[in-house]
């Protein structure tokens, strides 16, 4: 069973009596990108941190899965990331059996992580009949037989001139061909979740997916060939359905 924490960027798989929490897209250190211009803004390192409890201590999962992008710069680790990211995670790990599938802004993040935290391949993993990837990468001819995927990576964020919802972050839930996303002769459909990015202030400062091109290889594959898609806010509000894609996307 899949459930969406509103109003929490988070979501909720139980699995055999075991309860999961999944989020995505917290890209501690961001602030540094401003700083290097001149700008100083706040770190938003202690409110994830403060959220993530919030929900775990509502929720009582069982563990914590989160889908990469952990830390902001790609290849390397700025200052920012050696102080903040070990400070996030001596909040959250001591509380929570947790793993990470690395995204495309995590390299040389394992030096950051606790030795109890489980680092897994970026290709993803499954719980039950449900496959978790980041999103930068198409998923593993493993997940072919997968009736549900959960990815983030995107960010989405509604985003159409004019319209009061504009640059709300949103849930993205398509309903999509099988044989759109693998390659080889799968039938039938596979309901296909995006997170939005677990920090909220990406979408304020203009990380999001809306750009003219689609970031994400699965959603390039995919997006010909929606069945169906419900375009949702943080709040629970449905905004749009397949039409409104091209606003998210």
């Amino acid at each position: 069973m899949l459930k969406i924490l509103y109003p929490h960027p988070a979501l909720l798989i139980e699995e055999k009596g075991k309860r999961t929490i999944i989020i995505s897209d917290l890209h501690i250190g961001f602030e540094e990108r401003f700083t290097k211009s001149g700008v100083r803004i706040p770190s938003s390192t202690s409110k994830l941190a403060d959220e993530l409890m919030q929900i775990i201590d509502k929720e009582k999962p069982d563990s914590l899965v989160m889908l990469g992008d952990i830390k902001y710069s790609v290849d390397e680790v700025t200052n920012t990331e050696w102080k903040e990211v070990p400070s996030f995670f001596e909040k959250v790990v001591s509380n929570i059996p947790t793993t990470i599938i690395p995204g495309n802004h995590d390299g040389g993040l394992e030096p950051l992580l606790p030795s109890d935290l489980i680092l897994e391949e970026p290709q993803g993993i499954t719980i039950g009949n449900i496959g978790m990837f980041h999103g930068h990468m198409k998923p593993p001819a493993s997940f072919s037989r997968i009736d549900k995927l959960i990815m983030g990576h995107l960010h989405p964020t509604f985003s159409r001139k004019g319209s009061p919802m504009s640059g709300s972050q949103t849930w993205l839930m398509l309903k999509v061909k099988r044989s759109s996303i693998f390659e080889n002769r799968a039938t039938g459909y596979v309901d296909l979740v995006v997170l939005p990015s677990f920090n909220r202030e990406l979408s304020a400062l203009g990380f999001t997916s809306n750009k003219g091109r689609i970031i994400s290889p699965a959603i390039r594959r995919v997006s010909e060939y929606v069945q169906d898609a419900v375009i949702m806010t943080l709040d629970g509000d449905i905004i749009g359905n397949k039409d409104a894609l091209p606003y998210v996307l």
